[in-house]
């Protein structure tokens, strides 16, 4: 099975069903210094559909992150495109 690419909104409903499900994400982003960023096993915390931006917990010790959601490039080893 190849890890084929999918388009922004079908990596919009693969977060709304993580998070209704409560599985966890791997997802490669940039920050908005253009560096990139790796988060594995990291849990949705909270999705704003309108603004933009995805909350992502950690299940470990609980850090929360927010991030743009056009800035995530990879999504579960699934290359993200526009």
């Amino acid at each position: 099975m190849t890890n084929s690419p999918i388009h922004f909104s079908e990596m919009l409903r693969l977060i709304d069903s993580a998070y209704q499900r409560r599985q966890t994400l791997n997802i490669k982003a940039f920050r908005s210094d253009g560096h990139r960023v790796q988060y594995n096993g990291w849990l949705v915390h909270h999705q704003f559909w309108r603004g933009g931006y995805l909350r992502i917990v950690n299940p470990v010790n609980r850090q929360i992150r927010q991030l743009p959601d056009i800035f995530i490039y990879e999504i579960n080893g699934k290359k993200v495109y526009l």
